[in-house]
């Protein structure tokens, strides 16, 4: 009897799915952005955990996605 292969889920190379859970409230605000940004939720939480400034050199708070986003543009 011939062993069926699983199917796999491809994603782009050097990709990495993760997991997490998030208050209801926050997911329709990064849904929001998302779509504003014309970029997918993964996609959209991947560019801003990249562009995130550093907290120990930066004073720079983040205390919002959209607020972050602007930080970026005027670099």
């Amino acid at each position: 009897m011939a062993k069926e292969s699983k199917k796999s889920h491809s994603r782009a190379h050097g990709m990495t799915q993760i997991s997490i859970s998030l208050p209801q409230r926050l997911v329709d605000k990064i849904d929001q952005l998302a779509e504003e940004a014309k970029r997918s939720r993964s996609n959209y939480i991947a560019y801003i955990v990249d562009i995130m400034p550093d907290a120990k050199t930066n004073s720079i708070s983040f205390t919002g996605a959209a607020e972050a986003q602007e930080a970026c543009k005027s670099r």
